[in-house]
């Protein structure tokens, strides 16, 4: 995206700096809408795991394993 703006040589500075803070607002749009998503997915899980009897903060870590 941000290059195609960047290597339009028809497109004006001005025009390129509008487009690229349009591209700039839809990234950050973007990154926050997966942010909330990874946050409520990670809830949602949590939920599920502690109706099955599932404590995280119980189970043994495995570092060093795989």
């Amino acid at each position: 995206m941000v290059v195609e703006v960047q290597l339009d040589p028809e497109v004006s500075p001005k025009e390129q700096n509008r487009q690229l803070e349009k591209i700039a607002e839809k990234i950050e749009y973007i990154q926050e809408r997966r942010k909330q998503a990874a946050r409520s997915h990670r809830k949602k899980k949590m939920r599920k795991l502690k109706k099955l009897g599932i404590q995280i903060s119980k189970l043994r870590k495995c570092f060093g394993l795989f």
